[in-house]
């Protein structure tokens, strides 16, 4: 077993080794999209400090492609701002000031904002230029999702999470480390928690669209197929409910994207859905509890002077009462980064309140930034959802046969509409759909440089 920097280290020169050969061989951009790619299957929790800032596996690569990218001749290129660039930009802003305004300014501020919000989105934007990028990464992303779906299969069958037995047990202050259901581990395989391994392979799976496009072999074809087998595999044996849901809603919307026939039999299917859910939240919860195999204990907790029954599911449901005074008086900024590293979170309208004590971790990716960020940050997070839906549709308009986007549209619709509602937005898999947002940012970019030669052509 090695140590954190070992581990660490050991990783960082494995993917630098790819990169240096891809840099030389086929340039700075398609180098820098198969290291991002090759990192993110490194293991979080293992990381080496720098000036006293942190710096895990991801983004360490992040900076070090980044760097030789802006400066390498073949690097540097100029494209039109896209309405993306504007939320990150906001995010990146909000982040130093709420954290100078709460914790006093320090110079740690910008780079720390730098790299949870413009570094994987600026990594995104700049190793996808063109179509032609898209389809070479996407092998990278098919191998790296097979992969994962082994070692998730292996770790809910053995019990035995491979990454650790190389590199280390993770930390297991968010979820215990040998959590079972239906008799079987829940796998967390590189990352710190089941829920945020099973969103983290839904993100990357609209990859696998870019390998089952119109002109494709039936070989390619076929490893998409398998690859999309072992994720979908690799997801189930997370044993958590808000990836499998996620991926089951994204499969139904892109459905009904593709064949207009199925829209309004969806949209009826979800009004009921959600309906039920507003009528009977608490029978809903209750009952799919018990079909995915676990047996809560209830309990009484006090919610603004009430009893209100609840239990480690249920708790999604009192999360807005429970903070809503508290997002009320967090004002435009909220009460900063270092209030909310920790769960429960250090708020000084929640202190002492028996509510805390039962409800530790906010899974709610919006309450969560509000409380961190204030007003201005959950709706931020809203406004970056928005626009991606946005630029996916208007690329998908222009390009009706590309199913990669419409694969991403409809992942992240499900992500900003259900995930985020019983999920924090952990960097676990926040990078990745950062990153994603990159790529559609580039894909922007190319479609409008194309237009521009097209009309040049014709004048």
């Amino acid at each position: 077993m090695l140590s954190s920097l070992s581990g660490w280290l050991l990783c960082v020169v494995c993917v630098l080794l790819v990169w240096v050969y891809l840099l030389i061989s086929r340039g700075p951009a398609k180098a820098l999209g198969v290291a991002i790619v090759l990192s993110l299957v490194c293991p979080t929790w293992i990381e080496a400090d720098f000036a006293g800032m942190p710096f895990n596996v991801r983004t360490t690569i992040a900076c070090v492609t980044m760097l030789v990218y802006a400066f390498h001749p073949k690097g540097k290129i100029v494209t039109p701002l896209t309405w993306l660039d504007f939320p990150i930009a906001i995010l990146y802003v909000l982040q130093i000031t709420s954290d100078s305004y709460n914790s006093g300014f320090s110079p740690y501020f910008s780079p720390l904002a730098y790299g949870e919000w413009a570094l994987p989105y600026v990594a995104g934007r700049y190793a996808v230029r063109n179509y032609e990028d898209l389809r070479f990464l996407a092998p990278w992303v098919l191998g790296i999702l097979a992969f994962l779906g082994i070692a998730a299969i292996f770790e809910a069958v053995s019990g035995v999470n491979p990454f650790e037995v190389v590199f280390g047990n993770r930390p297991e202050e968010l979820a215990p480390r040998d959590a079972e259901r239906f008799g079987l581990k829940r796998a967390f395989g590189p990352l710190t928690h089941p829920i945020y391994f099973g969103m983290f392979q839904v993100v990357l799976m609209p990859w696998l669209f870019c390998l089952w496009q119109k002109g494709e072999s039936f070989q390619i074809r076929l490893l998409a197929t398998m690859g999309a087998l072992l994720a979908l595999a690799g997801t189930v044996c997370t044993i958590s409910r808000t990836p499998v849901m996620t991926c089951i809603l994204s499969a139904g919307l892109l459905t009904v994207i593709r064949y207009r026939f199925l829209r309004w039999p969806f949209a009826l299917s979800c009004a009921v859905a959600v309906g039920g859910f507003l009528m009977y939240p608490d029978k809903v919860i209750d009952t799919i509890s018990d079909w995915t195999g676990r047996s809560e204990r209830s309990r009484l907790i006090e919610v603004d002077g009430k009893a209100v029954v609840t239990s480690s599911t249920r708790t999604r449901l009192v999360l807005f009462k429970t903070y809503s005074n508290a997002m009320i008086k967090g004002g435009l900024t909220g009460y900063g980064s270092k209030a909310v590293s920790t769960f429960p979170p250090q708020i000084p309208y929640m202190q002492g309140k028996s509510a805390i004590s039962e409800i530790k971790a906010v899974d709610n990716a919006y309450i969560l930034l509000t409380l961190r960020f204030g007003w201005l940050g959950g709706a931020s997070l809203l406004l970056l959802f928005m626009t991606s839906f946005i630029t996916a549709a208007m690329i998908y308009s222009g390009r009706s046969d590309s199913l990669f986007v419409a694969a991403v549209a409809s992942v992240l619709v499900c992500i900003a509409t259900f995930s985020l509602l019983l999920v924090w937005f952990s960097s676990d898999f926040s990078l990745p759909i950062l990153w994603t947002f990159g790529v559609l940012s580039g894909l922007t970019s190319a479609d409008r440089r194309h237009r521009h030669s097209e009309s040049l052509m014709y004048r």
